[in-house]
């Protein structure tokens, strides 16, 4: 098995480091060996923080929130941390009417949970990728006009939740 890259990097390199610790994740099986299930993070107030926050449609505080957990999680979970970071900027992006953002960053936070999957710190990672990509093909079918998060079920598609995990950790 191929070594995982560094936990740090120099300045201005973190995206970078971050592509290499995803390539090496999906080179290593991603979920079950190389991540684990996220015990620790399980454990973590602030997870459940922005969870919540999220889950509430405060999108914007759930990435701020996410944000300082992200700065302290080591690689590989940095990525999920990234992950939902991406999740609550892009969804605040649509939130403001800006669907190219919003497109940006959820598909990159698709990108970052995906080794998460099924389920990783208590959470059902699976179905938020899925719900995420259903919301995803549904703002694409707008044409550009951007879908509000917070509408009513009957204005556009069921916006993505973050649920526990019916499993180990819930």
């Amino acid at each position: 098995m191929t070594q995982p890259p560094p936990q740090h990097g120099a300045p201005g390199e973190r995206p970078a480091l971050d592509r290499r610790w995803l390539a090496y994740l999906d080179r290593s099986g991603g979920s079950g060996g190389s991540v684990g299930d996220g015990a620790a993070l399980t454990r973590s107030s602030t997870l459940a923080r922005g969870v919540a926050e999220f889950n509430d449609g405060r999108f914007f505080e759930s990435h701020e929130t996410w944000e300082a957990l992200w700065r302290e999680t080591g690689y590989p979970h940095r990525l999920f941390c990234l992950a939902l970071t991406k999740l609550g900027a892009g969804f605040e992006h649509a939130r403001r009417a800006n669907p190219r953002g919003a497109t940006k960053l959820l598909t990159d936070a698709l990108a970052y949970l995906a080794p998460f999957m099924p389920a990783f710190a208590g959470l059902d990672v699976q179905a938020l990728h899925q719900d995420v990509s259903a919301w995803l093909r549904a703002e694409g079918s707008h044409k550009g006009v951007a879908l509000d998060p917070l509408a009513s079920a009957e204005r556009g598609p069921r916006r993505p939740l973050i649920e526990r995990w019916p499993g180990r950790y819930a």
